[in-house]
C-alpha cells in the first residue's frame, strides 16, 4: 500500500510539472499554428524566433541586470519587427499554399538565423537570472519550481490575450475572415495583406515572448530553436493547427507526457512517446482535436 501511494505521490507530481512546463511549451506553439491558421504558412523558422527572445532575455539579464520577465513587451515588439521583415522578404509569396517550396524557404530562413546567432553570440550556452531563480514552492509533498509557475502564468495570460484579440477586436474578425476565406474578405472590404502582416507579427511576437520567459530556467545556444521546434510541432498537430486554444492544450500534453516517461522510463528518452503519437495523428487524425482543414 505503501508502494502504491509513493507511486501515486510520484505520478501526481510529474503532472503538474508536466503541465507547468507544457504551458510555455503551448505559448511557444501558438504564433506557428495562428501563421497557419491565417495564411497557412508552416514556419519552420519560428524556433530560432524563439532562440532570439531567449538571447534578449540573457542580454538584459547579463549586460544589463534586467529581469528577462521585465522584458517581455520590448521582446514582443522586437521579434514581431523581424516577423515582420521575414513575412515580406520570405513568406508572403506563398500565402494561401504550404507548399514544399514554402517548407523549404523557411528551413532555409532557419539556417541563416542559426548563424546569425552563433557569428553575434558564439556557440556557448548561456542562461539568464530571474528574481525567482532557484526558488521553489512546496506544499505537501509536492514540490514545483517557482521559474516554472512564473512562466506558466504568463503562458496563460498571452494565450487569452490572443484569443480575446481575435474574438473581440475589430482586426481581430478580420484576421478570422480571412483565415475562413481569403477571397471572400478582400471582396468586402478587407485589407488581407495588411491582416497577413499583422498576423505573422503578432505569430513572431509571441515567439520572442515565449523564449525570454523560457530563458529563465532553460538555457539557450544558437541551434536551440531547432532541437525545440519537434516539441512545437508535435503541441500544434495534437491540438490542431490554426486553433490557438486547441495549441495551448497540446503543448500542455507534450510537457505531461515527458513528465511521466521520465519518470516510468527514462528523462534521454522522454521525448520518444511524443513522436510516436506525432506518427499517429499523422496517420488518424491529421487535423488534431480542434484544427483546420489543410486543403
Amino acid at each position: 500500500m505503501d508502494d502504491l501511494q509513493a507511486a501515486l505521490l510520484l505520478a501526481l507530481q510529474a503532472i503538474l510539472s508536466g503541465i507547468l512546463v507544457g504551458g510555455v511549451y503551448g505559448v511557444l506553439s501558438i504564433g506557428l499554428s495562428l501563421a497557419f491558421g491565417v495564411m497557412r504558412i508552416v514556419n519552420f523558422a519560428h524556433g530560432e524566433l524563439v532562440m532570439y527572445g531567449m538571447y534578449a532575455g540573457v542580454i538584459a539579464s547579463k549586460s544589463f541586470g534586467i529581469d528577462p520577465l521585465f522584458i517581455l513587451p520590448v521582446s514582443f515588439v522586437v521579434m514581431a519587427l523581424i516577423g515582420s521583415a521575414q513575412y515580406q522578404l520570405v513568406f508572403k509569396h506563398f500565402v494561401g499554399h504550404a507548399t514544399l517550396q514554402q517548407l523549404l524557404a523557411a528551413i532555409g530562413c532557419a539556417l541563416v538565423l542559426q548563424m546569425i546567432a552563433q557569428i553575434i553570440f558564439g556557440a556557448d550556452t548561456r542562461t539568464a537570472t530571474s528574481f525567482f531563480s532557484g526558488q521553489y514552492v512546496i506544499f505537501g509533498p509536492f514540490f514545483l519550481s517557482m521559474p516554472q509557475i512564473v512562466a506558466f502564468a504568463v503562458a496563460v495570460v498571452a494565450t487569452l490575450l490572443v484569443e480575446l484579440l481575435l474574438h473581440t477586436t475589430t482586426w481581430g474578425k478580420a484576421v478570422r475572415a480571412v483565415a475562413d476565406d481569403m477571397e471572400t474578405a478582400k471582396l468586402v472590404g478587407v485589407n488581407a495583406s495588411f491582416i497577413n502582416i499583422g498576423a505573422f507579427a503578432l505569430s513572431a511576437g509571441l515567439a520572442g515572448l515565449a523564449g525570454s520567459v523560457l530563458v529563465t530556467y532553460f538555457p539557450t545556444y544558437p541551434s536551440v530553436g531547432f532541437s525545440l521546434m519537434p516539441i512545437i510541432i508535435i503541441a500544434t498537430t495534437i491540438g490542431g493547427l490554426g486553433s490557438i486554444g486547441g495549441t495551448f492544450l497540446g503543448g500542455i500534453c507534450c510537457g505531461i507526457i515527458q513528465q511521466m516517461t521520465a519518470m516510468l522510463w527514462n528523462s534521454a528518452l522522454q521525448d520518444v512517446p511524443l513522436y510516436v503519437l506525432l506518427m499517429l495523428f499523422i496517420a488518424f487524425r491529421p487535423t488534431g482535436f480542434f484544427g483546420l482543414r489543410s486543403e
